[in-house]
């Protein structure tokens, strides 16, 4: 008699390698990403923690703010960032902005992200 083939069980080396290069694809993508994600966090959380400041002791003057700012930063030891803020006070009120860019290669391509936070201090 005949012997068809049996049906195949598990995944062809063609499919199994496709799942490889795409999720090496994207853990190098998530490599670049992550910490960019991380970064922007935590400027968040330096602009949450001077508008905190300013509710509880009024931060008054721009040369306070800009204090504030780089302690906040150097204690999450994101002094690189220093250069990245400007600080302004414009009608009576104080306007702390961050301002910078990060690249994230696509392999075919470099992707510039840019990042631009704002917070106004009445």
């Amino acid at each position: 008699m005949n012997n068809l083939p049996e049906k195949q069980k598990g995944a062809s080396a063609i499919v199994t390698l496709i799942l490889l290069v795409v999720l090496g694809y994207a853990v190098y993508i998530g490599i670049q990403y992550v910490p960019q994600m991380i970064e922007a966090k935590s400027i968040d959380s330096v602009l949450r923690n001077v508008q905190d400041a300013h509710k509880t002791e009024s931060i008054e003057s721009v040369e306070e703010a800009r204090t504030r700012v780089i302690n906040l930063l150097q204690i999450n030891e994101m002094n690189d960032m220093t250069d990245n803020f400007d600080v302004k006070q414009r009608a009576g009120k104080i306007t702390i902005t961050f301002n910078y860019d990060r690249e994230l290669n696509l392999i075919y391509k470099t992707e510039q992200m840019h990042y631009e936070k704002t917070l106004t201090l009445n």
